[in-house]
This record gives C-alpha cells, sequence and structure tokens, in this order.
C-alpha cells in the first residue's frame, strides 16, 4: 500500500524514508486552529496513509462501494470514518486489515448525467471516480487502493457475465415474460422499490406504467429456504432486527414450486406452480388461473376456453381453468386443485362446475415427501420458498450496464456466449450523437455470429441490474488481478466471512438478500469456504438536515430565508409560517452539508470527529452545528495537555521539586492509573465489540477530564502513571483523526525526562501508526456483571488474568453467592447466555421461566448488550 500510495501521490523514491518518524512541527506555543490543523494534516498524510500490515491474522471490513457522482456526502463521510476507524483499530491490535475500496459504476444516473452533458458515460463515470478518490484521500481514509475496481471496467464486468453463464447454466438465468414497470422518460424498467407510494418513478418523477415484457430473472427463490435458515446461524454477529428484515423479504418458505409447461398458441412455455400441499404435484387434477395473468395476454377466447398445461411428474395433462373469485395465495396468481382430497378445492369444483371423483385417503406426510423428491430428481423444482417471493427480475433497457452474455439464433435458440469470448464489452460508438437509450442502437455490435451454427445471431441488448455487479464484488477485492476466473478460493480462505460490513440501512433488505444469494450460489459450484458473505454487520443511520417548508405551499426554502419569531419561523419576504423538521439531506429541500466546506473550514479529523461523537453508528444523525463546540473545546483541552506537558518537563525547577508527599503523590498516580485502565477497557469494549464509536469516544473525553482535572504540576513532571495515560488516550483517538494525534504522539516522544521508557507496552521510538492499542494492566480488576430478565443486579470485580478463564459455570457460581441476585431469582431459571469478552468485561445473562418471552426480544434486539 505504501509503494501505491507513492505512485498515486508522485512522491520521489529518495524521500520515501521521510515518510516515517517525522518529527512533531513544533506549534505548541500557538492555539490550536484551523491553519494549524490543516498545515499538520499535510505534514501527516503520509504517514497515517502507510497500510503496511504485519498481523498474523487478517481481518476484513468492508464498507458498502460507492456510485461515483463526483462529491462525496455526508452519507459517505459517515460510512467511510466508521469503517477507517474500524479498520485502524484493528490495525492497532496486531491485524493484517483488509479495507478496500471500489466504485458501483454502472446505472440509469449516470448515464442521463452522461447524456446531458454531451459526455460518453465511461468518460463522465471515470473523471467522478478520479474527483471522489481525491476526496477520500484529503479524508485521510485508509483504503487499500491496490485493491481498487470498478464495476464498468470490463476487467471486472467479464466476471459478471462469468457468473451469468454459470447460473444459465443450471437453469437459475432464463428469460420469462413479465408485468413490469415502465418509465415512459427514462425508458426502462423499474423494480417496485423505484416506485414511489403515488406510482411514480423514483427518478424522474413519471407516472409508471405496466408493460408486458420478455425479461431475464434469476431463480433466487431456488435458494430462499437456505437463505431463510441462514439467517440463524450462530456466528452471524450484531445483524439485530436486519435478520427481521431478511426474513420478512424472504417470508415463511411453507410451500413450494414445479415447473410445468402450459401450451401457449402451439407453443410450450413454463408455468411454475407453488403449493403449500406438495402431494398435489401428484394428485391435481386441474389448475386455476387469474384472468390477469401475463400468460393470458392475446389469447383468443376459444385459446383461453381450450388451455391445458403438463405435469412433469406425472406426464399427464390437465386443463387450465380462467377464474377470479377464489383465494389464491399470497402473491400468485395460479392454484393447483386437487378436489378427491382437498375440500377446499372441492367447492372451487363446484364453482366452476366441474364434477367432481370421490374421496380418496392418502399418506400426506409420505406424498409430499415424495413428491418432492421427483421434482428434484427430474431438475423440474422441488424446492421449498414463500408463495410471495419472486425471482430477481434483473434486465434493464439501457445502454450503460453490464451486457448480457447471450446471443439469440432463429435455429439454435438462445445461446451463451462463450467463455472465451468474454467480455462482451460496450460498443464504444459517438453515444450522444445517435441519442442512444438502448443497445439495439448498435446495429454493428448487435448482428453477430451464433457460436454453435455460425449463422447469423443478435445479441441480447437488455443489461444487468446494477444489484447483480454489487452482488459478488466483496469476493473480486481478495483477488483483484486474477485474469483466469472471477477469484480463486484460495484467496478468500482465512479472509472471509467479511467481518464487518458497512453500510445504509436502505441497502439492508434488497442489496443484502442479493449478495448472500449470490454467495450461496458460488458456494454451491465450490468456489468459496463458507455459504454467508458477511459475519457482521454495521448498519449505519442516515444523516438528517433541518430543512424549512413553507406550510402553505410546501415549498422548501433555504435557512437564511428564515426568520424565528419567539417559537414560531416565518419565511422572511412572505410572513408565511414555516415547518421545521428533520429530513435527509437533498439538494431540493436546502438542508444539505457540504463534505468539502467542512474540510476547508475544519480539516479532515475534526470533520472525522463531527460526524463519529455523540451519536452512535446505527442512529440516525440529525447534523447540526450545535455539536462543534464540544469537539472543537476537545480538540482544544487536548492539544494544551501537550502544551503543559512539554512545558512542564522542560522545566527544571520543576523537575527538583517535591510539594506533594509521598502519600498525595501515589494517590493520585493511583486515580490515573485506574482512570487509564477503566476506560481503556470500556472503550475497548466499545470499539471493538459494540462498535458504538459515539460511546467509545466518550470514554476517551473522560480519560481527558482525568488528566487535566486539578493535577498538580509535579504529577504532569513526575507521574509515569500521567505519561502512560496520555499516551494511551492519543493511541485510542488515532484511529478517529489520524493527523492529529500523530502530531501529538510526535510532541508527546521528543519530551524529555521521559519516565516510562522501560514500558513494553508502547513503542517509543516509533511513530503512532506503530503503536499497539493500549490494554489494562495485570492488577486491574475488570467487571463481571449479572443481568436478570434484563435488569443489572450486581458486578463482580474479576482480575484482568483471570476474567478470560471464568467459564459460565464458574460465572454463575460466583453471582449465585450475591444476595441481590437470590432475592431477584424467585422463579425458576429458564436459561443462561454468558458474553465473555476476556480484554475488558463479562456478562452473564439469567432469563426466568416467566419473563423468558420478553427477554428473549430485548435481547434480539440488542438490548442485553
Amino acid at each position: 500500500m505504501l509503494r501505491q500510495y507513492v505512485r498515486v501521490c508522485n512522491i520521489s523514491p529518495y524521500n520515501i524514508f521521510l515518510l516515517r518518524n517525522k518529527s512533531s512541527l513544533e506549534l505548541w506555543d500557538s492555539n490550536i486552529s484551523t491553519e494549524i490543523k490543516l498545515e499538520i494534516e499535510k505534514h501527516w498524510n503520509s504517514t497515517v496513509q502507510q497500510n503496511e500490515n504485519k498481523g498474523d491474522k487478517n481481518v476484513y471490513i468492508l464498507p458498502m462501494f460507492p456510485y461515483p457522482s463526483g462529491n462525496l456526502h455526508m452519507g459517505h463521510v459517515r460510512v467511510y470514518s466508521i469503517s477507517d476507524t474500524i479498520a485502524r483499530f484493528h490495525k492497532l491490535n496486531g491485524f493484517n486489515v483488509i479495507h478496500p475500496i471500489g466504485w458501483d459504476a454502472f446505472g440509469l444516473p449516470a448515464e442521463n448525467a452522461a447524456l446531458e452533458r454531451n459526455v460518453k458515460p465511461h468518460i463522465w463515470t471515470k473523471s467522478n471516480i478520479d474527483s471522489m478518490k481525491k476526496q477520500l484521500i484529503e479524508l485521510g481514509y485508509n483504503f487499500d487502493l491496490d485493491r481498487e475496481l470498478s464495476t464498468c471496467d470490463p476487467s471486472y464486468y467479464k466476471w459478471t457475465q462469468y457468473i451469468f453463464l454459470k447460473l444459465f447454466e443450471r437453469g437459475l438465468a432464463y428469460q420469462n415474460e413479465a408485468i413490469v414497470n415502465w418509465d415512459p422518460i427514462d425508458k426502462t424498467v423499474l423494480a417496485d422499490e423505484q416506485v414511489d407510494d403515488n406510482g411514480c418513478s423514483w427518478r424522474s418523477g413519471a407516472k409508471v406504467q405496466k408493460k408486458v415484457l420478455t425479461q431475464w430473472f434469476i431463480k433466487t427463490t431456488q435458494f430462499a429456504k437456505d437463505l431463510y435458515d441462514g439467517l440463524d446461524e450462530e456466528y452471524l454477529e450484531n445483524w439485530r432486527d436486519i435478520i427481521n428484515l431478511q426474513k420478512h423479504w424472504i417470508g415463511d418458505c411453507d410451500g413450494s414450486v414445479v415447473t410445468f409447461q402450459i401450451k401457449l398458441n402451439s407453443v410450450l412455455r413454463p408455468l411454475d406452480i407453488w403449493t403449500a400441499d406438495p402431494y398435489k404435484f401428484l394428485h391435481a387434477e386441474y389448475v386455476v388461473i387469474n384472468s390477469n395473468n401475463v400468460i393470458l395476454k392475446d389469447l383468443t377466447e376459444e385459446e383461453q376456453i381450450n388451455l391445458k398445461c403438463y405435469n412433469p411428474l406425472t406426464n399427464g395433462e390437465m386443463n387450465v381453468y380462467i377464474y377470479d373469485n377464489i383465494s389464491y395465495p399470497e402473491g400468485r396468481e395460479i392454484y393447483l386443485a386437487c378436489p378427491t382430497m382437498d375440500p377446499k378445492d372441492r367447492k372451487i369444483s363446484e364453482l366452476l362446475n366441474i364434477p367432481c371423483n370421490q374421496y380418496k385417503t392418502i399418506d400426506i406426510n409420505k406424498e409430499n415427501k415424495r413428491a418432492i423428491q421427483k421434482a428434484q430428481e427430474k431438475n423440474c423444482g422441488g424446492y421449498f420458498v414463500s408463495s410471495k417471493l419472486r425471482d430477481w427480475l434483473i434486465s434493464r433497457q439501457r445502454y450503460w450496464g453490464t451486457p448480457i452474455p447471450i446471443i439469440h439464433c432463429e435455429k439454435c435458440g438462445t445461446v451463451p456466449v462463450p467463455y472465451t469470448d468474454l467480455p462482451v464489452e460496450l460498443p464504444q460508438h459517438s453515444f450522444q450523437e445517435k441519442n442512444i437509450f438502448t443497445l439495439s442502437k448498435f446495429e454493428d455490435w448487435l448482428n453477430c455470429e451464433c457460436p454453435i451454427c455460425k449463422g447469423k445471431g443478435l445479441r441480447e441488448t437488455d443489461t444487468m441490474d446494477t444489484f447483480v455487479d454489487s452482488s459478488w464484488y466483496y469476493y473480486r477485492f481478495l483477488d483483484p488481478s486474477n485474469r483466469n476466473v472471477p477469484f480463486e478460493k484460495s484467496a478468500l480462505i482465512g479472509k472471509t466471512p467479511v467481518d464487518c460490513y458497512i453500510g445504509g440501512k436502505e441497502h439492508a433488505v434488497l442489496h443484502l438478500y442479493y449478495a448472500r444469494f449470490m454467495s450461496y450460489f458460488l458456494h454451491s459450484l465450490g468456489w468459496t469456504p463458507t455459504k454467508e458473505p458477511f459475519k457482521r454487520l454495521l448498519v449505519q443511520g442516515m444523516v438528517m438536515g433541518q430543512s424549512y417548508k413553507v406550510k402553505s405551499s410546501g415549498k422548501y426554502i433555504p435557512k437564511e430565508d428564515v426568520e424565528k419569531t419567539g417559537k414560531v419561523y416565518r419565511e422572511k419576504s412572505s410572513g408565511e409560517a414555516v415547518r421545521v423538521q428533520w429530513e435527509k439531506m437533498s439538494k431540493s429541500k436546502h438542508n444539505g452539508e457540504s463534505p468539502l466546506r467542512l474540510l476547508s473550514t475544519y480539516g479532515c479529523d475534526t470533520t472525522r470527529l463531527l460526524i463519529l461523537a455523540d451519536v452512535p453508528p446505527a442512529t440516525t444523525r440529525n447534523w447540526s452545528d450545535a455539536t462543534l463546540p464540544g469537539v472543537l473545546n476537545w480538540q482544544h483541552r487536548l492539544w494544551i495537555t501537550l502544551r503543559e506537558f512539554l512545558t512542564n518537563r522542560r522545566n527544571s525547577a520543576l523537575i527538583n521539586n517535591k510539594s506533594l508527599s509521598p502519600e498525595a503523590f501515589n494517590k493520585l498516580e493511583s486515580k490515573i492509573c485506574d482512570a487509564r485502565n477503566y476506560f481503556t477497557a470500556t472503550s475497548t469494549y466499545h470499539f471493538k465489540y459494540t462498535q458504538k464509536l459515539s460511546v467509545g469516544i466518550s470514554q476517551l473525553q473522560s480519560l481527558t477530564n482525568t488528566l487535566r482535572n486539578n493535577v498538580p504540576a509535579e504529577i504532569i513532571v513526575k507521574s509515569k502513571e500521567f505519561e502512560l495515560a496520555l499516551a494511551s488516550l492519543i493511541i485510542m483517538l488515532s484511529p478517529i483523526t489520524p493527523h492529529f494525534c500523530a502530531e501529538l504522539w510526535a510532541g508527546l516522544t521528543s519530551a524529555p525526562n521521559r519516565i516510562s521508557n522501560d514500558s513494553g507496552l508502547i513503542a517509543w521510538d516509533k511513530d503512532i501508526t506503530c503503536q499497539r492499542w493500549p490494554i489494562v494492566d495485570d492488577h486491574f480488576k475488570l467487571s463481571l456483571r449479572c443481568k436478570v430478565d434484563g435488569a443489572p443486579i450486581c458486578d463482580l470485580k474479576i482480575l484482568a488474568t483471570e476474567l478470560p478463564y471464568i467459564t459460565k459455570e464458574k460465572a454463575l457460581e460466583m453471582v449465585m453467592k450475591e444476595e441481590p441476585v437470590n432475592k431477584r431469582l424467585r422463579r425458576d431459571i429458564k436459561r443462561i447466555k454468558y458474553e465473555l469478552y476476556p480484554d475488558c468485561r463479562a456478562i452473564l445473562h439469567i432469563f426466568t421461566i416467566q419473563n423468558a418471552t420478553k427477554s428473549d426480544k430485548m435481547e434480539q434486539a440488542g438490548s442485553a448488550v
């Protein structure tokens, strides 16, 4: 990474050695200011961008990669400040950190922006990537640029096409007619989630139309049951309510699907039929279809009356009836009827005037199993899925996307592009002159040779949904230069699943579902060591801005156009009442904040500290300048703490001063020692386990208070504990404000008369990036807490050397000796959960029978921790 950074920044090889062990700027006599902060950041940027990992164990920290719009917004600043802080924390703990960045570069917004500017999409996208990469570096984010990728690069989407062909080979990628949401302005299909409550497009605002189109699908439903059950894996950490979101999206897999064949216009077409009673696949007598079903499109009345379908399990033919007034399964328009065994179906037969045979008795459980087994043997279904879950529609009718590697031949039908011909690249003709929206306009590209018969063929003109590109990028990051396969399994071993995946909650359903599906599919090919792609999720809340909306018209106006009289807000020009509220930042609402303004006004370290302080990552952040004074004051206090430390250490008169008695000196030292250990333990807990970074930051602020509140100069000059506490504070803050702490560290280590040179905890001769995260002293006592039904009952103190060896059984034995626990346990214990965090604390949860249900819900929501 250092070589990559040197190359990007055009640093002379002769000066590479200057990237290490720089000295302080020695500006301590001046008060900290933006000018000094910017000078510090310029001075230390090359040092804090070093990425030379030396750990034996890998940790993979992955923020969701951005769409390259050209400018970072506050959501970007939040997610990448979180990921960079966590990555730097793990590096200080001796891990080999993988922290890559890439670009989700295809899609409609880039294509439309390029059209508006009369620029080719790849040129527009490349310029945006260059701009955003520069901003990321300016914010001090320590990404591994050697792993950088872009989904619009043929060297990446070649492998997206390769994976598509693997799906196609296994019958998981297929074409079918579907009723779709059509945007008449952007001229493309929209997912249901891209249509608002008023039936309008998420982007253009146009009223969405319903169309019947032949589309490409990926059969995600075949993996539904595995994906649902996988959410209960014990190694998934911090998924909390995301598990419920995923389960709700997938639905209870309480039925099964088999693909029948239906005869339409003398052509057999696939017909997926779902039922909660698999035995019906063997014993059903007819099929009922809702009149709105797309397969009835363009059929004459006679053809509708004579519809037949073929059952692959029985090789028999069945009548198909069109009828609306029955209860279809949720999300389905087809019903499989078996009136000889199901009383409900007998009533349907009566409504349709279909004669019924006598009831038959069968072993339903046995027949259910037999039907599933037979369907799987014949490769026509038999997988379990909810009725509401649909396959993934991936077709998009625009130019700027991954081309689908399929050729259509009149003789051979649908033919996959040979692997040796990948990538199928986008044509690079003049894009704007032809006002091109689809690949069908590029005739030279469109016409091709059929790989099988060598006759005339036509390339598929739909491109893939960008969710396909982002469904597997986390694996490519681990083997980015592989030219033979998408990635080698060996490159994933010991690095996957991703240790911490960080991104917005708006991606916690669709993107996460598609990424999980793709990982399960790739695992079924034997390509990956695990099914699940992500071990821990850190879902960040949105950054909200204060908006001002005229009540009468609903018009958004800028803050400067608003005046406040008492508690009432009004528009200055009209006197109209104004509603003030917190909303997602956007230009149209005039409530955004520019990261570039923050960078130039406060510097990158202060910007990072601002976005991380006060509010945990998962919580919505209401952005306000009201948080500025606290953060700026804290940096000022840290600055003057170093100034006073250096001034006192250089004062020979103070060195010989003995104004404190040995008892008083030792008492103050003991207080500082306890504070260092306590705040080290609590900060470690929140940085490493809960990842509530704002709480960890508050612990560091408290440690700062300890070092500043009425500490005599003699302690500052002579106390080893003060020196260690100050060093620990700077090291623990460095993942958040790396440049600022690099300067503080250089000042600290330049001080004369250092007392703790013999400490093995700190490498005094190395810069801040080479330090190790502090640990508590062996003699310090850590907490063993007991909670009964979620309520804290007692807190035992255990030596730091002993806590890692306290088992669940031993912990229970210890807390049961405490009177408050025995007093609270008036009911039988249902179960016990033990959480051991060996470097900072342990928590024993006791659940009683009466409160078990409530406590389980609390635990699932994360309240227990």
